[in-house]
Order: structure tokens, then sequence, then C-alpha cells
């Protein structure tokens, strides 16, 4: 893809301590508005990342390569992850940072999809969190009914610990949606360092072979429990990133 580095200077899983208190996401989403070229959009966004020139307002952006959503962009703090004694400092360091000159980069090329979504992070259903700085990402989205989260979790726990007996190399982090987005959305997000790494699904599927032994009534469960699943691969954007 245009602008990519091949460098892996990317994500940085950050599961220090601060990780397991309450700890958020913060990221938009957006998209290049009919009639604008691309070059002129990513031009724009490097000029107001100007704007984001400091330790607080710094901005990542990643770039979503496939599925329903492919080509829109992601943009999040560089931390990736904000502690909950920083997330207002953060947000109003984006929201009412300083004018850059010459900044276009606003609603006459931007198409913002759903404003800034906040997501919860979840240490307890996370597996194996690696630390370390990744090139792709891997989210897989799930909608959990209402009142249906206590047995999707218990199934999230379950393949935590048939993946934990097996020695499984997968890792990721949990995330929960928290405001500005669907209710009870859970996210799920890996990082690899190539592309074929991010589509192999060949350990996920050893795993639901396992769990069909373990809780074979777990399909009927999870029907009663999820109505809807997306997953999507992304690609660092350091280029477009402060």
């Amino acid at each position: 893809m245009k602008g990519i580095s091949m460098k892996k200077i990317l994500l940085v899983f950050i599961f220090s301590a601060f990780a397991f208190g309450q700890t958020y996401n913060m990221q938009i989403q957006i998209g290049v508005k009919d009639g604008v070229k691309i070059k002129d959009f990513e031009k724009a966004m490097i000029q107001h990342n100007k704007a984001h020139a400091t330790d607080l307002g710094a901005a990542t952006t990643y770039q979503i390569v496939n599925g329903p959503d492919a080509g829109d962009y992601i943009r999040m703090p560089k931390s990736i992850f904000v502690s909950a004694d920083k997330i207002d400092a953060i947000f109003n360091e984006w929201e009412n940072h300083a004018p850059v000159p010459y900044d276009k980069f606003n609603e006459s090329m931007v198409d913002g999809r759903n404003g800034t979504v906040f997501y919860t992070l979840r240490p307890d259903l996370s597996y194996n969190p690696q630390v370390k700085s990744w090139k792709y990402l891997r989210q897989s989205k799930w909608n959990i009914r209402q009142g249906g989260q206590s047995k999707a979790e218990s199934i999230f726990k379950m393949a935590n610990e048939i993946r934990n007996e097996l020695g499984s190399t997968e890792h990721f982090v949990c995330m929960v949606s928290n405001t500005g987005g669907p209710f009870n959305e859970y996210i799920f997000v890996s990082g690899h360092d190539t592309l074929s790494e991010a589509l192999d699904q060949s350990a996920f599927f050893a795993l639901l072979g396992e769990l069909s032994k373990r809780m074979p009534d777990w399909e009927s469960t999870w029907g009663q429990s999820a109505w809807n699943g997306l997953s999507q691969v992304s690609v660092h954007r350091p280029d477009l990133s402060n």
C-alpha cells in the first residue's frame, strides 16, 4: 500500500502495571469524502498533524485494508491505551489544540464515521499480551446481546483457559465499548509482523475444536449471546502519525 514503511516501528501494547487499572482506548474512524483525492487528503492530514505535535496530543494513524471499511483511517493517541488519570487531559488536547496555518483537514474533505469512541481495556479477557511493536493489527469485533454478557464472557474465559493449557502462542488484548459506539461491543486486537501472520487463523480453529469437546453446547450458548461479528486488518501509517 502506498506510503507504508516496512519498518516495525509500530504499535506497542503497553501492558505495564497501569494497564490493569481503569484504562481506555480513544479512537476516531474517518474516511475521504467523495470527490476528494486521496493524495490531497493525506497531505492535509500531515499538515494537520502539526497541531498534534505535543506529548498529549500526538496521534497514531492506522488504515483499514479489508472489509466493509477498507480505506478508512483510524486515529488514536500515540500511547494507544490511556490511564484514567490522563484521559481528560489527552481528550482536551485533541479537541482544543491550537490551529495550524493552511489547515484544510476539516469537514470539507473528512467524512467522520462515528465521532470519538471510547473503549475500556479488559485485561481479564486478554491473553498473552505482547510488549512489542507491530506492523499489522487484526481486530475481531463481536456484538453481544443485552443480557448475554455473562454467557459470552464465560466462553471467552474458557477459550483462554484452553489456550493456556495448550501453550498457545496467540496473543491479543480485549476492549469493550464504553461510549460513542454500539453497546456491548467486544474487540479482540492482535498484532502481527506480516500480513500472512495476521491472516493465519489455524490456532483459532484448533481452539474451536478443543472448545467443542469441553463445552459441547457452546455454539448454542454463543448464538443466544451474540448477534453480529466482523474481522478486519489494519496497517500502521507512520507517515500519517506524529
